[in-house]
């Protein structure tokens, strides 16, 4: 009986399963066409990040990890500068005059009242 990958002369002849790993590839490569195609185009285009991500070397990935990291602080940075509520000027003496306008507050009132809006607006300038 002879070896069922073995030729008349003895000698392995590798052919049949050269040709059988081909179509079996061929196969697999048509399996996954029709796969990808029950896909979206949006998902297509995640798959194929995914694939490039997974086929990174660790010195690639953790490089293109420190990229996006440091591309979304500086993101977030400027987002947050935009975003920021503008400090505005506050005029004391119009406020004084227009609290001063009110009945029943005096000159020693005013005083005090204009001494505590220059006590808080000063800290929150310096904050």
């Amino acid at each position: 009986m002879s070896k069922w990958n073995a030729n008349r002369e003895g000698y392995a002849d590798n052919t049949a399963s050269i040709a059988i790993q081909r179509v079996s590839k061929e196969e697999r490569k048509n399996d996954m066409a029709k796969r990808s195609c029950r896909r979206t185009t949006d998902e297509n285009a995640i798959h194929n990040k995914a694939v490039k991500i997974r086929k990174m070397t660790d010195e690639q990935l953790v490089h293109y990890v420190e990229d996006r990291v440091e591309k979304a602080r500086s993101e977030g940075f400027n987002c947050g500068k935009t975003q920021a509520p503008k400090h505005k000027t506050v005029d004391i003496t119009g406020i004084i005059e227009e609290i001063s306008s009110v009945k029943g507050i005096g000159a020693t009132k005013l005083a005090d009242i204009k001494a505590i809006l220059e006590k808080h607006l000063e800290v929150r300038a310096d904050a």
